[in-house]
């Protein structure tokens, strides 16, 4: 077992809370992407209609994006309801001297692969601070959202608070479990290490984004055609991928109070792309940075009940639904249930390479061609950790 430490840096940011789908809550489906959930305490025949906040700040500049929905009729969501982002409302974050940030509603183009080469696509993405906008520890922020129809919704003020750097990390080859004896499910686990602060109960959270680079080279037969971009297109680019886990892993103090913490913080999966390239540097083939966030226990509470509700199996009213708290809340008529929890928590990073020599198998997806720009954070501009 290879194990690859390095010593490293900080930054700071906000978090939330991820979710992945299930089919217990359509609700829950939705609300865990970032940290911004709240007062959930009902049985599914109440199922109206909730507005679902879903976002977060840190204490880097921006942009921070805040999505807001509202979730359909329960009723109507087994029979294939919808979801809609919230249109034309006023969007701002206050903080406790009641200076504002505003947000805006962004459109923006994406070119996504297509059949055959790619299309440019107009999205309407979520609402979005200014690059020049960041948190600071210390301060205290409120999210407040006014709908065009004029109802008033806010969270709880919010104090961001610091948290412990990170000390080093540790990346080591791992097999998971599986039916195939001959092709492993492998990838690469990540370990942080950090000192926890004694006499104090604390709650953590990380996310894991990364970076790889692609060569999509122009295999176009009589098959198959690798269609490229009309300006020459792009066969060689750096993958950017944030937020891997998609359902982050929070931790509580509890049990080692005041110690040095090792743990395992997430795990990257060999897709067939991320570690297939032979061309890359042998001691640059994957990128990795963590994200280690302290969280107020409430914070943390949410999050571990939000999970739950998310992940049980059976009939949609087997076991009945959680009490999941939040901090959102709506200003005209507080027995309206609004669902989410906005917080503003600092952030801590440390980065570290893969290896190539770390692992003992690598996937390698069959001849992947065309614009490699149309591949989900797909970009020709050389990263920073690869410069």
């Amino acid at each position: 077992m290879i194990e690859i430490s390095q010593q490293i840096g900080t930054r700071c940011w906000c978090v939330g809370l991820i979710s992945k789908a299930r089919v217990l809550l359509f609700v829950a489906i939705l609300l865990i992407q970032s940290t911004c959930l709240s007062p959930l305490d009902i049985e599914p025949s109440d199922f109206e209609d909730f507005l679902v906040v879903q976002g977060f700040i840190d204490d880097d500049f921006g942009p921070h994006d805040i999505r807001i929905t509202r979730v359909a009729k329960f009723a109507s969501v087994r029979a294939g309801g919808t979801v809609s982002i919230i249109e034309g409302a006023n969007v701002q974050i206050m903080n406790q001297f009641g200076e504002s940030a505003p947000l805006e509603r962004v459109r923006v183009q994406e070119k996504r692969r297509a059949t055959c080469g790619f299309q440019i696509v107009t999205v309407t993405t979520d609402y979005r601070t200014l690059e020049t906008f960041k948190g600071e520890i210390g301060s205290t922020y409120s999210l407040e959202i006014v709908t065009k129809e004029g109802l008033k919704n806010r969270s709880s003020p919010q104090t961001m608070l610091p948290t412990p750097p990170i000390d080093s990390l540790v990346v080591k080859y791992k097999e998971l479990p599986g039916l195939d004896k001959i092709i492993p499910n492998s990838g690469v686990e990540v370990f942080a290490s950090w000192h926890d602060p004694i006499e104090e109960e604390n709650f953590y959270f990380w996310r894991l984004n990364g970076i790889y680079m692609l060569y999509t080279p122009d295999l176009s037969d009589e098959i198959r055609c690798c269609l490229y971009d009309t300006d020459g297109g792009a066969m060689r680019c750096f993958i950017l991928e944030k937020n891997l886990l998609r359902n982050e892993l929070a931790f509580s103090d509890r049990q080692v109070n005041g110690q040095i913490i090792t743990l395992p913080v997430g795990f990257i999966k060999d897709d067939g792309f991320r570690f297939g390239d032979t061309s890359v540097p042998n001691d640059k083939l994957y990128h990795v940075e963590v994200e280690q966030y302290a969280i107020p226990q409430a914070a943390f509470e949410f999050n571990e009940k939000a999970k739950t509700l998310a992940n049980i199996n059976g009939d949609i009213f087997d076991p009945p639904p959680l009490s999941v708290g939040g901090n959102m809340f709506n200003i005209n008529n507080p027995e309206e249930r609004v669902i989410g929890y906005f917080g503003a928590y600092a952030k801590q990073t440390g980065e570290i390479f893969i290896p190539r020599s770390l692992l003992e198998f690598i996937h390698r997806f069959p001849d992947p061609c065309g614009d490699c720009r149309a591949f989900p954070g797909g970009q020709t501009e050389i990263p920073e950790p690869y410069k």
